[in-house]
């Protein structure tokens, strides 16, 4: 039987699994679909322009590839749950160093820019980093000792 201390894990990784797969699904179904949700306007005629912009077009499929990767790593957090001892690198891994990095460059940027939206997801990715690290934490003891 899983600990009380476990079971709080186990729910900041299914927290952060929604998460990731949600906003990667939603933003590789429709970007402005996205933007909407925020209350940002893209104009219909710019966005079908994309497509012939020699430089914006490349940026916009890697977006759109990289939240695809988002939504397999939300995927991938829910192995956790199966056994969080054997897959406690990938918590670190898509809880704290992924979280980590994208906060301060989206903090960094959006601070320097000006973007609320930027900064916005900044303090997203800084509070997924802040509970899984709380998580983490709170099970350390046991999983050094190897019991779940």
């Amino acid at each position: 039987m899983r600990s009380k201390r476990t079971n709080v894990l186990q729910v900041i990784i299914i927290l952060i699994a929604l998460l990731y797969i949600v906003t990667g699904a939603v933003f590789y179904y429709s970007p402005v679909k996205f933007m909407e949700i925020f209350s940002i306007e893209v104009n219909e005629d710019w966005f079908k322009g994309i497509q012939f912009d020699t430089f914006i077009a490349p940026v916009y499929f890697l977006a759109r590839s990289f939240s695809a990767m988002i939504v397999t790593a939300g995927l991938a957090m829910i192995l956790p749950l199966f056994d969080p001892l054997r897959y406690r690198g990938l918590i670190y891994f898509l809880g704290v160093v992924f979280p980590a990095l994208a906060s301060f460059i989206l903090l960094y940027n959006g601070i320097k820019t000006d973007h609320w939206i930027i900064i916005l997801f900044g303090l997203i990715f800084s509070t997924v980093l802040l509970i899984t690290i709380c998580g983490a934490i709170l099970t350390y003891k046991e999983a050094k000792s190897g019991i779940e």
